[in-house]
């Protein structure tokens, strides 16, 4: 997993200047997917908040490409997007703006939907 570490280490290097919010870290911890989840997690509770922003479209893209691998064959459907916006919901609504103590319960949730679904 040193790609990993390699990738959180850079996750806000290079932002795209059309979307911010996206890396070439961001986009590459996705197509890794649930493995670099357990070293995202803690960044959604960095001081900085455009690391949040960014763990938090990780975190985005990972578990929508895990709920359309369970729920649906290629493309997206209308049914994929609202299994996964229960998801979100589900473990807390994540917020990268929200205050410290709803950014951590989040996490919590997140940590232990993780743990049941495994990397």
């Amino acid at each position: 997993m040193d790609d990993v570490a390699r990738l959180i280490g850079s996750i806000n290097l290079d932002p795209d200047p059309a979307h911010g919010d996206l890396t070439p870290a961001v986009h590459a911890l996705v197509r890794i997917g649930l493995p670099a989840l357990p070293a995202v997690l803690p960044l959604l509770e960095a001081d900085d908040r455009f690391t949040r922003l960014r763990a938090q479209r990780v975190l985005e893209g990972v578990t929508r490409a895990w709920v359309h691998s369970r729920t649906s064959s290629p493309p997206l459907t209308r049914r994929d997007a609202h299994v996964w916006m229960k998801l979100w919901q589900d473990n807390g609504a994540f917020d990268w703006e929200a205050d410290a103590a709803a950014r951590a319960r989040a996490v919590s949730l997140w940590r232990a939907w993780l743990a049941r679904v495994g990397p």
